[in-house]
């Protein structure tokens, strides 16, 4: 039971890298789930600027979702299936590209104020 516990604790915060080596987020939340009487199980992990502001304390979290936006999924947020994750090691491993899984999104839109910029 306690190794599971510590997967959780390890794989926060983790990078995540697409089957082509493609850095594509960090894992900000573990989605658990309980069937019946058996022990909780990885059901998928999310990422994206909106997961991030319920990790904080409850007083900061109005303000970090003014700063990062809120909590929506597709949006703010997604969620990569525990059954495409190919590894857990220096990196949380992809077995699909990133595109796949609409992980690019938020690169691409960070991406767009700098395009107008020599060399951007």
């Amino acid at each position: 039971m306690h190794e599971r516990y510590e997967l959780v604790y390890r794989v926060l915060d983790d990078q995540i890298v697409d089957v082509d080596g493609r850095r594509c987020g960090r894992v900000d939340d573990i989605e658990l789930v309980m069937v019946g009487d058996e022990p909780p199980h990885i059901a998928g992990l999310l990422t994206g600027r909106g997961a991030y502001s319920s990790r904080l304390p409850r007083r900061l979290r109005g303000l970090a979702r003014q700063l990062f936006g809120h909590d929506v999924r597709g949006a703010t947020v997604h969620r990569v299936p525990w059954s495409d994750v190919e590894d857990v090691g220096a990196t949380v491993r992809l077995l699909r590209r990133a595109e796949d899984l609409e992980l690019a999104g938020d690169d691409r839109e960070l991406q767009r104020p700098f395009k107008r910029l020599p060399g951007g």
